[in-house]
């Protein structure tokens, strides 16, 4: 068997599968030397196969590179890798298509070879829905194609590529037939191989966007994914056809609930709070993950895998538990950020559990603070006031809570981070005229030029710039006080109205 992409997150899952099974595998890199460390992590994935793996330096959109790949090859599974169209060499001509070409370079030399039997297309989901669609009944199959001309440059290379592997297909003479089978997985999880994907189960544990915005993942178990192209190599009744490859639809919410369920006691503060949209739209300004939810805030694609249930024999696995089993792994081989509170304990340690939670530690830190008669100070924005009477706000952003008087006094507010403690709550005035507020901290009142806090209120916009981490301010009655958390150093202002 011939893989065209052996060190893919995907792909590594076929080979160990494919391994297991006794297959012999040849597979292809761009560059031997730059992937010389992932190879032989590589060769080590099944020990005791076997044939151990042949990896050669071809680049398959080159043409004349596969000659020596493909001899005495049976099968060749080809992973369409997604490349935006190139300019035209020529005045006149049309822009190239690296992907398309890649595809008719596979199928050129399988034809050639006179040994390849049948070609398993490693597709995307995105061939047959582009993007999430608004609430509807429709129910995605395999004879559904995206629109290429309205798809992003990324997509359309998906799109053209694989239209461009059946209509080579089903030009081919007679003497010349090679059997077709196209695999469209939708976003595949679980355990890395060899590196971490940069997928939703990473982003949440390394805090890469404050707050869940409405977005749902069509996600499959990347080990499923594994056993369908198998599947597709053995079956003939897969040979000619398309199989949507999919578990189920999450929203980021429910992900982020999965994580913190199985991690906030190891210390990992996951984001689990819902994103409004203005917020989300505000946090694009600086954050790239969130820019790329906008566009599909509130919409889902559902897809049919009967096909993979009844022609390939796959049950699903339940992408819930692949959450946790990739997250495991992640934490284990420290492919993500370790929390404030295990840095240098190790990512083992971590995984164990055997670390202090920032919950116990602030517990711990107030009960001090109580016995010195010192105002214990809160983390990440909380709030605090005196030792009357208290409220216990929502929790806001995973990490986020308010108090409040019966006093009608103002609220004060500290955080303590890596480069700043504050020593004394800042203080705040309020213009219901502009509904901004202009705090004072450290002595140094905040410009409203560079250092202003526009709050959400009334359906107005979070703007936040400037270097201060906390600004809190009082709008005139005290049931009604807004904490303004500006979070990390992308300064975004999320609003918490209680």
């Amino acid at each position: 068997v011939l893989i065209t992409d052996v060190t893919s997150f995907t792909s590594t899952h076929v080979i160990k599968q494919l391994q297991e099974e006794g297959y012999q595998v040849r597979g292809l890199v761009s560059s031997l030397q730059d992937e010389d460390a992932r190879i032989k992590q590589l060769q080590e994935l099944c020990p005791d196969a076997k044939y151990k793996v042949e990896v050669i330096e071809a680049d398959p959109s080159k043409t004349g590179s596969l000659e020596s790949a493909i001899k005495e090859v049976q099968y060749v599974i080809h992973v369409i890798k997604p490349v935006a169209a190139q300019a035209a060499t020529q005045e006149g001509e049309a822009p190239v298509q690296p992907a398309v070409d890649a595809v008719q370079n596979v199928f050129k030399a399988s034809v050639e070879s006179k040994t390849v039997k049948r070609v398993i297309l490693s597709s995307s989901y995105q061939t047959i829905s582009a993007v999430p669609t608004a609430a509807t009944d429709k129910v995605f199959t395999e004879a559904d194609w995206a629109d290429s001309e309205s798809a992003d440059p990324l997509v359309k290379s998906l799109i053209l590529a694989e239209k461009a592997a059946w209509d080579f297909v089903k030009e081919l003479p007679d003497a010349d037939k090679i059997e077709l089978c196209v695999l469209n997985p939708t976003l595949p999880l679980g355990p890395p191989l060899l590196d971490a994907q940069s997928d939703v189960v990473k982003m949440l544990l390394d805090r890469g966007i404050t707050g869940c915005p409405r977005v749902c993942y069509s996600l499959v178990d990347v080990r499923d994914v594994a056993a369908a192209h198998l599947k597709a190599l053995e079956l003939e009744s897969a040979a000619g056809n398309r199989h949507i490859i999919h578990g189920s639809n999450l929203w980021m919410k429910d992900i982020a609930l999965i994580l913190a369920k199985e991690f906030k006691p190891q210390g990992y503060n996951i984001h689990t709070m819902s994103l409004p949209n203005v917020c989300l739209w505000g946090l694009s300004l600086f954050n790239k993950n969130a820019k790329t939810f906008l566009p599909v805030v509130g919409k889902q694609s559902q897809f049919d895998n009967t096909r993979m249930k009844e022609v390939l024999g796959i049950e699903p696995r339940d992408v819930k538990e692949t959450i946790v089993e990739e997250a495991k792994v992640l934490v284990e081989r420290g492919l993500v950020k370790k929390p404030k509170r295990v840095r240098g304990q190790g990512a083992s340690a971590a995984a164990d559990g055997e670390v202090k939670t920032d919950a116990e530690g602030e517990k711990k830190e107030g009960e001090n603070k109580e016995e010195k008669g010192e105002e214990s100070p809160k983390e990440n924005g909380d709030v605090s006031e005196g030792a009357d009477k208290k409220d216990t706000a929502e929790e806001g952003q995973g990490d986020t809570k308010t108090e409040e008087t019966t006093d009608g006094s103002k609220p004060a507010a500290q955080e303590e981070t890596q480069d700043i403690e504050l020593a004394e709550a800042p203080e705040c005035t309020w213009s219901h005229e502009k509904r901004k507020c202009v705090a004072t901290i450290m002595g140094e009142k905040m410009s409203q030029e560079k250092r202003k806090c526009v709050a959400n209120i009334m359906g107005e916009k979070s703007v936040v710039t400037g270097k201060k981490k906390v600004c809190c301010h009082h709008h005139g009655r005290k049931e009604s006080v807004c904490v303004v958390t500006i979070v990390g150093e992308k300064k975004v202002c999320v609003l918490s109205l209680l």
